[in-house]
């Protein structure tokens, strides 16, 4: 856990020195569980993010917090800080790749996650670890991101759409 309370620190001092920042909104359309039809698939969620790069630079850091309803039928907040990086102009947009680390509260679920899965939790919050692809036309960016399934599914991958302003 110091490492996730380092990371969102060292994210969000970062902006101070950035040249080129933009604020987002994102939906949560859906997941799919790969090998495990006993998860629900159906997880909307709205969050609010921050991201910024140096000028000219591909590299660009996140910050991203809300709320979704989870693979476990819950209500769960969730804050997630990362990086990405431009890897290739494709069209009229580009292609991102990145990953982002941060944790999400499931109240409920914690404790049966960790005894069934060895998912650790810190009061009902457990860590999450994601990869993320996206294609950003303009501002908007059309993202999938995996997270590391438990030992029932073989991949989970995330459809969301974030819009930015």
């Amino acid at each position: 856990m110091k490492i996730l309370h380092f990371a969102i620190l060292a994210a969000l001092a970062l902006p101070a020195t950035a040249s080129a920042d933009q604020y987002y909104a994102g939906v949560f359309i859906g997941s799919e569980h790969v090998g495990n039809d006993n998860l629900n698939d159906v997880n909307p969620g709205l969050s609010f993010g921050h991201r910024w790069s140096k000028s000219g630079s591909p590299v660009e850091y996140h910050v991203e917090g809300g709320v979704f309803y989870n693979s476990y039928e819950e209500v769960s907040p969730i804050l997630m800080a990362g990086v990405s990086t431009r890897l290739i102009e494709a069209g009229r947009g580009e292609f991102r790749v990145g990953a982002s680390i941060g944790a999400a509260y499931y109240e409920e679920l914690s404790q049966q996650l960790e005894d069934n899965y060895g998912i650790p939790n810190a009061g009902g919050f457990i860590p999450i670890v994601a990869l993320t692809a996206a294609y950003r036309i303009d501002n908007t960016d059309i993202r999938l991101t995996t997270v590391p399934p438990d030992t029932d599914t073989k991949a989970v991958v995330n459809l969301s759409v974030a819009f930015g302003f």
